[in-house]
């Protein structure tokens, strides 16, 4: 992995959601308009269309080189096992072959690893939408989720390196419907959710890098029964709550916008992240949020 605790991120969350298979379609919906959350979000051109990224087992499938600007991954998982496309950026000339390298040491992750989100894990046959800000260089699209066996993806050859040019459109991310701010440790968001779909964007405004993983609570479950259940708990027995996607893990400043269509119930935030000081997840330093959507 890239290192002993952004490896520890990913693979909490990728366990998480291979945990929670779900029969459900995931929402592909065009944002919705509205004026307060654009202006935050600086959004003012609409996006280009989505880059069809397709995921087998164990490949990941896009195009050579993308436009640099404002880039929506669509996501399709035509394989029979939950994959994901997270988003590497590779700096100072840096290769997927450098980053391969590195995987196999401890230690921080070299300052040329810039980690920018992406689509969460999602399904055999379905589908979800992420939007990152991307601008020219080197990258690497990587699926970490574990397989049954217990081994990674990405050790199974999910990682495809692509480039993105120079010369593209505007780096305006979609129009936002909401707004859910991350810090150390909170998830501060625009206004209460309803049901619904939601165009959220996700900012990453504390020091650290942080995720945001939205979780659809079973009946008379909570936040911290999920968090149990995908830590201490080993993920043994039916999961306390269903992951409904968000952004990956995000760099300090970055920005990423979801879509998800939420029904009438309870839902939570959790954050998997290790904490850089004493390498707990964020989650046991309270970054945790429940709501309930009528």
């Amino acid at each position: 992995m890239v290192s002993r605790s952004l490896a520890g991120t990913i693979m909490l969350l990728a366990g998480a959601i291979a945990g929670c298979k779900s029969d459900k379609p995931a929402a592909d919906t065009a944002p919705a308009a509205d004026s307060g959350a654009a202006a935050a979000a600086g959004a003012t051109e609409a996006p280009a269309a989505p880059v069809t990224v397709t995921a087998t087992d164990f490949k990941l499938e896009l195009p050579a080189s993308l436009p640099a600007g404002a880039v929506t991954l669509r996501l399709v998982n035509s394989g029979k096992e939950l994959h994901q496309a997270q988003i590497i950026r590779l700096k100072d000339g840096k290769t997927v072959k450098d980053l391969e390298t590195a995987m196999k040491t401890e230690g921080p992750p070299p300052a040329w690893v810039e980690f920018l989100g992406g689509p969460n894990g999602i399904a055999p046959g379905q589908e979800t939408m992420s939007t990152a800000a991307l601008s020219p260089g080197n990258y690497a699209l990587v699926c970490f989720i574990p397989s049954p066996d217990g081994v990674p993806h990405i050790a199974k050859g999910m990682i495809q390196a692509f480039e993105v040019a120079a010369g593209g459109g505007s780096t305006s991310l979609p129009v936002a419907t909401d707004t859910i701010k991350m810090a150390d440790y909170s998830f501060e968001s625009s206004r209460s959710l309803t049901s619904g779909n939601h165009t959220i964007l996700v900012q990453n405004a504390g020091p650290q890098p942080h995720e945001l993983v939205m979780l659809k609570l079973a009946p008379g479950k909570s936040v911290k029964d999920f968090a149990k259940w995908a830590t201490t708990g080993g993920m043994k027995g039916a999961p306390p709550a269903m992951p409904l996607g968000g952004v990956g893990v995000m760099n300090s400043g970055a920005d990423g916008v979801f879509s998800v269509d939420l029904a009438a119930g309870d839902y939570g935030l959790i954050c998997f992240v290790p904490d850089a000081k004493d390498g707990k997840p964020h989650l046991a330093h309270g970054m945790t949020k429940q709501f309930k959507v009528d």
